[in-house]
C-alpha cells in the first residue's frame, strides 16, 4: 500500500481549486487514513483544513477529525502541526468498490478569511 500521507505545501504562488483522484486497495472492515496539513516554507501553520463532504460512502464509515502531530520531515521535523485525519472503515463482509468525495479548503492568508479548495475523489477497493 502506498503513503498515506499528503502534504499540502503553500508557497509563494497559490493555485485556484482543483481536483484529485485517489485510490487505495483494502480488505473487509480494514481502515484506512489520510492525514492532511498544511505549512509553509518557514515552518509556520497558518491553520487547518476546512472539510466539506461532499459524498458519503455507501458501504463504510468515514470519520473526520483534528489531529496534533510532530512533522517528522524536514526542513519542519520536531514541529508540531494540526492536521485533518480522513479515516474510513469498510463495511464488515463488503466487498466491491466504494466511493466518497471531500473538499478541503486551506488558509491561503494568515487572518484566515481567504481559502482555496481541493476536491477529492475517492476510489475504494474492497477484497
Amino acid at each position: 500500500m502506498r503513503s498515506l500521507i499528503a502534504a499540502a505545501v503553500l508557497l509563494q504562488v497559490i493555485t485556484s481549486a482543483y481536483a484529485e483522484n485517489l485510490t487505495y486497495d483494502l480488505k473487509s472492515g480494514q481502515t484506512v487514513s489520510e492525514l492532511m496539513y498544511i505549512r509553509l516554507e518557514n515552518c509556520v501553520a497558518y491553520g487547518q483544513y476546512r472539510t466539506k463532504v461532499l459524498k458519503q460512502p455507501a458501504h463504510g464509515k468515514l470519520v473526520i477529525r483534528s489531529e496534533t502531530f510532530v512533522n517528522m520531515v524536514p526542513p519542519c521535523d520536531g514541529r508540531k502541526f494540526v492536521g485533518t485525519r480522513l479515516s474510513y472503515t469498510a463495511a464488515k463482509g463488503f466487498r466491491g468498490t466504494d466511493r466518497l468525495s471531500v473538499s478541503l479548503g486551506y488558509p491561503i492568508d494568515s487572518s484566515g478569511m481567504q481559502y482555496s479548495y481541493t476536491t477529492y475523489d475517492v476510489t475504494l477497493n474492497v477484497h
